[in-house]
């Protein structure tokens, strides 16, 4: 993030945590949800006063009616005769338009301007929030959310995930990409991560879950977790996650995992468990990839998770090119090793780089 430009992520969060306190007195969770969300960054504070901003500043109506959404806004905060946005800007009774004055028609006129504020207002919070806030990355960002409960995600490159918290379970959704989660500990609360036909539960520990096209990958960095195809398999057997004790285990319901090992979820359900390379898993939050014997089919894929321009791989060679080694996220990085790399040609034309091997 650059300059005074804020994420547009951010703003919509923002916008949809002002309308929850405008609409409805919250509930103690969801107080401590928005405390854990503007402690966040400084940029959550910051977006979240901007948008207080435009709905409370201003001092009155011009008498060219120039009026910024600013000045609408707090010129009808006051007006008896503006009802709340749930149930529309209301009109005045036809009988009675001929008898108002003319300051009273500007105030109609004012409130029907800024019900098109407070409608895209509410609509941006029913998009990004529903009740449940959601979360993202563009390309080549990483993000670190701190949750109401003491957990802690970050969000690689191109992520979305959606956060549901209530007395009694802690859900996340995995919408796109690659998520590190940190669980704080608490027995009473499962914390569960959901990803298309993927879910994990977990009471207090670390794991890694990347949403691929072959697949949903889950890593467990620390502690125990437990992984299957259904939902009703993990939210109704909490001591899976407990009693999970020899690696690769199957249990009846999940896949228990245990620090290390990592299990492919498909269509057909969890693969058996495998032990991980957790430095090559984890590598990406520290701005990393480590490649060990990859093919450049996969490199390139994993690299248009960075990249604004898609990198397209043409494989001529009979032997398939390899690639070893610690690399940076960066996309401009492996495009410039691979102009330097023998029988490979780069073409780069608008948003696609073509990147040829063959045999020479």
């Amino acid at each position: 993030m650059t300059g005074n430009t804020l994420n547009p992520q951010i703003s919509e969060e923002a916008a949809g945590w002002l309308v929850e306190f405008r609409t409805g007195e919250l509930e103690p969770a969801q107080l401590q949800q928005f405390d854990a969300w503007v402690r966040t960054s400084p940029e959550h504070l910051r977006a979240y006063l901007e948008m207080a901003a435009i709905w409370n500043e201003g001092d009155g109506l011009d008498a060219g009616q120039q009026l910024s959404s600013a000045r609408l806004l707090v010129a009808i905060q006051s007006e008896e005769n503006v009802v709340p946005i749930a149930a529309g800007v209301r009109t005045p009774p036809a009988r009675r338009r001929s008898e108002d004055g003319p300051g009273t028609r500007r105030r109609y006129l004012a409130a029907a301007a800024v019900g098109g504020v407070l409608i895209a207002v509410g609509l941006v919070a029913t998009l990004t929030l529903g009740r449940a806030p959601a979360y993202a990355t563009d390309a080549g960002e990483q993000r670190t959310l701190a949750l109401a409960d003491g957990s802690v995600v970050t969000l690689n490159s191109r992520s979305r995930i959606r956060v549901r918290m209530s007395a009694h379970q802690r859900e996340i959704d995995l919408l796109e990409g690659q998520a590190l989660f940190k669980v704080a500990k608490d027995p009473d609360r499962p914390f569960i991560v959901g990803s298309d036909r993927t879910y994990v539960r977990a009471v207090g520990t670390q794991f890694d879950v990347y949403r691929k096209d072959s697949g949903i990958v889950v890593t467990v960095i620390e502690g125990k977790v437990v992984v299957s195809g259904a939902a009703s398999e993990v939210k109704d057997a909490p001591e899976r996650a407990e009693n999970a004790s020899s690696p690769g285990a199957k249990a009846t319901g999940g896949t228990p995992l245990v620090a290390g090992e990592q299990v492919t979820v498909t269509d057909a359900g969890p693969g058996s468990a495998v032990l991980a390379e957790l430095p090559v898993v984890t590598a990406w939050t520290q701005r990393q990839l480590i490649f060990q014997s990859t093919t450049l089919a996969e490199v390139a894929e994993e690299f248009n998770r960075y990249s604004t321009r898609k990198l397209l791989v043409e494989e001529r060679a009979a032997t398939p090119l390899r690639l070893s080694g610690v690399f940076s996220i960066d996309p401009q990085f492996m495009i410039g090793y691979l102009r330097s790399r023998p029988h490979v040609s780069v073409i780069e034309r608008g948003d696609q780089v073509r990147i040829v091997h063959d045999d020479g």
